[in-house]
């Protein structure tokens, strides 16, 4: 059998599991989700998912990990354009166009990302998002910024930024990715004023 057919294959049972523990964490928190509900609304059976994944923290985890690296790599691009004169036109631009991208695929994975951040979620969804953002930030920015340890200018931005997101699933995602773009934009620049 032809390899690239193999691999579709794989990626279409992976991408249905997701899709089902998706529709599930809407509903309950993975604690009370189990294995044969994934399966069922998959249409697989137990065995193709332990082929793939050792339980539902393991693709929990898997799932959560994925998002970071997606959101990491947009992340990085606004962080390095952050670094620069931010007030200049040309770097503006590019500062809200690496945002437009990042709520574009918020937008795309909106279900498994509100799922993740809804109440039902005992996952530590935030906790990385944090964690990758401060890790990342504090980098960037050195131990001092002005009169305000870096670390507290981390978290601040960390946190609007996971409550903008939150607010913006919780509100049916009526403004567009571009104007998500734009306020994040301006946003950071209030963090970064001179």
């Amino acid at each position: 059998m032809d390899t690239k057919q193999i691999d579709r294959r794989i990626i279409r049972t992976k991408q249905g599991i997701q899709e089902a523990l998706t529709e599930l964490l809407e509903k309950k928190s993975i604690n009370k989700i189990s294995v044969k509900e994934i399966t069922d609304i998959a249409g697989i059976n137990r065995g193709t998912f332990y082929l793939h994944y050792v339980d539902k923290y393991d693709l929990m985890e898997k799932s959560i990990n994925q998002l970071m690296i997606e959101i990491s790599e947009t992340g990085s691009n606004i962080l390095n354009l952050a670094q620069r004169n931010i007030h200049s036109e040309l770097s503006r631009k590019k500062l809200v166009d690496e945002f437009t991208t990042l709520f574009k695929y918020i937008q795309k994975n909106s279900l498994l990302i509100k799922s993740l951040t809804n109440e039902n979620s005992s996952y530590s969804f935030h906790h990385k998002f944090n964690e990758l953002l401060k890790d990342r930030l504090i980098a960037k920015l050195g131990p001092k910024q002005k009169d305000v340890p870096a670390i507290y200018i981390v978290s601040a931005f960390s946190y609007s930024i996971q409550g903008i997101i939150r607010t913006w699933l919780e509100s049916g995602m009526e403004d567009t990715a571009d104007m998500m773009g734009e306020y994040s934009f301006n946003i950071l620049e209030c963090y970064l004023k001179d």
